[in-house]
């Protein structure tokens, strides 16, 4: 009999986290679930302790998928998932026992093609033990993405992946690009230009966890983040026809993106590599950009000066510096 949910768990020299990521989905509250853990070619011990875990409780299923990425670990995931609906952790987070519970009851008791919750940040200092104050769960409305004031202040909560369980029917034939950061959020927006139906469960049910010696701290973080600015112009692509504020969020968003890599790649040694590229998304997106009516006239004017003027945007940050 084939399991109501699939979590599908990306791995890559994970043996520092992984029990706990796996320990914090055996403790679910809702128990009809498989967990595919797809190891991306790990030279450390994190498929050995996979595999102890499925020894132990079979609904932990080790599958390898190596040297792909974690976007092809992921759709390696789905083609493989018996679950009616699915849903993604990372293997360094790890999430709260009620999480499942609640995200499928807020689908099936609101006949959604996906549910979203709120998430908590954590560190290795500040990380506490799980807590519970949400007993008494009712599905709140979805929040619409329409918002706008949401949409700015909960990004992550939309355009991350794990905080959401979908339904396998609705997601369809929707995959991972492979794009070494910001993956999620070009998923994400496939999903949001379809016509759909979500509720919101207000609670932080996952935990994300912040690891600083994780690839996106490295010293090769300007390669890393400039796929993060390129996920931005092609989600507004996505939306831009289906979701006025949202994809205004990601035009926005892309060209202070653009202002930002001008500015700290200046001296880098990515700074011939990517300067072209920059100034092209410039002049792609800057009409769309000045003619968008969700954009804030102040940053309509900001952004084209200081990306035409890098001086005064190098006087601004030193005098933002000072005040802080």
């Amino acid at each position: 009999m084939s399991p109501e949910i699939s979590i599908i768990i990306p791995s890559y020299n994970e043996e520092k986290y992984i029990s706990r990521c796996l320990n914090s989905v055996l403790n679910q509250t809702f128990s009809d679930f498989e967990v595919l853990c797809v190891d991306d070619g790990s030279n450390d011990n994190t498929f050995d302790i996979i595999k102890e875990y499925s020894k132990k409780d079979s609904r932990i299923i080790p599958m390898k998928n190596p040297d792909k990425g974690v976007s092809s670990a992921r759709n390696f995931g789905i083609d493989n998932a018996k679950g009616n609906y699915i849903g993604f952790v990372d293997s360094d987070d790890f999430i709260q026992p009620q999480m499942y519970e609640f995200l499928y009851r807020a689908i099936i008791e609101n006949n959604c093609d996906f549910s979203v919750c709120r998430y908590k940040k954590t560190t290795e200092l500040i990380e506490k033990k799980f807590e519970y104050k949400t007993e008494k769960f009712q599905p709140e409305k979805f929040i619409s993405f329409n918002d706008s004031e949401f949409t700015i202040n909960n990004e992550l909560v939309f355009s991350a992946i794990w905080t959401k369980l979908i339904s396998k029917k609705f997601l369809n034939n929707i995959k991972f690009d492979d794009f070494r950061i910001g993956e999620d959020t070009v998923f994400n927006s496939q999903l949001c230009s379809k016509e759909y139906k979500a509720v919101f469960v207000d609670a932080e049910l996952y935990n994300y966890f912040i690891n600083t010696q994780s690839v996106s701290f490295t010293e090769l973080w300007h390669e890393k983040w400039f796929d993060l600015l390129k996920t931005r112009f092609i989600s507004y692509d996505l939306l831009k026809e289906k979701n006025k504020i949202l994809s205004s969020f990601y035009l926005e968003r892309g060209m202070k993106f653009l202002l930002s890599y001008r500015f700290n790649l200046k001296g880098s040694p990515n700074e011939n590599k990517f300067k072209k590229p920059i100034k092209n998304y410039f002049k792609k997106y800057y009409k769309s950009f000045m003619k968008c009516e969700s954009i804030s006239f102040k940053n309509k004017i900001s952004v084209p000066i200081f990306f035409l003027f890098p001086f005064l945007y190098d006087k601004f940050r030193r005098m933002t510096d000072k005040t802080l």
